[in-house]
């Protein structure tokens, strides 16, 4: 049953159907913890987003920390559901619902064999492929939602970004079909991209296309390191030590450096 479920259900909008959450886009918008997001107030935009980075006087909330985040549990999550399903009002049952982001009592809460949330796996297509990658390369392009580069110096000129574009296209030509579809130019088809173009450029021509294309040295690494993470999650095989230490370490230090 969970394997089933994270198959078909693996998007995180779905998955929030299934496990009776408000989704990706409320206030309390994981469920895997309980971190709460914040609004660009900036932007004008109603968009939610859930840094660890906190401005404490802006936010009302000290930052997170990566390692120490307010996890849920099943019996946490069940009661949270239940309180909302028994409000006395629907206007209550909205205010429930948004100060914990669930929406109701899932039907599957019934099943002894599931457990809220552990039995519902997070999709790696659509949290890194799809969504932090995809992220990088418009930041890098200059494409992010109209947001600048701030206080760093990340963002790739045009010239680059064409050259790169140029030789995904010639790559095409003489990678062997197994590897996966012909990834389509960065700088003019960013738009036919898929998971499966993102997960190709990731891992297979990234490496090379990127090196010695940043105005510092560190944001290629920071890049690499997500290669690395990004093979660590599809490896066949893990090290219970190495998961809950080293692994857990990567993740946590390369948020921390991509939100600076």
């Amino acid at each position: 049953m969970r394997a089933y479920l994270i198959r078909v259900f693996g998007d995180m909008p779905a998955m929030a159907k299934m496990m009776g959450m408000k989704g990706p886009n409320a206030l309390y918008p994981c469920r895997a913890c309980k971190i709460r997001g914040v609004r660009d107030v900036s932007g004008g935009g109603k968009t939610l987003y859930v840094p660890l980075h906190r401005d404490e006087e802006r936010d009302g909330e000290p930052p997170y920390d990566g390692f120490e985040l307010p996890l849920r549990t099943h019996d946490e999550f069940i009661r949270d559901a239940v309180h909302v399903a028994t409000a006395p009002s629907d206007a209550e049952a909205e205010r429930r619902s948004k100060s914990t982001g669930i929406n109701c009592l899932a039907i599957l809460a019934t099943l002894p064999s599931l457990s809220f949330p552990e039995s519902f796996g997070h999709d790696l297509m659509h949290l890194i492929s799809e969504n932090v990658f995809k992220n990088l390369i418009t930041l890098w392009t200059g494409d992010f939602k109209g947001i600048e580069t701030g206080d760093e110096d990340y963002k790739l000129p045009p010239a680059v970004v064409n050259s790169i574009g140029d030789a995904c296209v010639v790559a095409g030509d003489t990678t062997p079909a197994v590897f996966g579809a012909r990834v389509p130019n960065l700088a003019t088809q960013l738009h036919y991209y898929t998971a499966e173009s993102y997960t190709s450029f990731l891992t297979l021509l990234g490496p090379v296309l990127l090196r010695n294309r940043f105005s510092k040295p560190k944001y290629y690494t920071h890049y690499l390191d997500l290669v690395s993470i990004y093979e660590d999650c599809v490896s066949m095989s893990s090290d219970r030590e190495y998961v809950d230490t080293t692994f857990r370490a990567k993740i946590v230090d390369w948020v921390q450096r991509y939100e600076k």
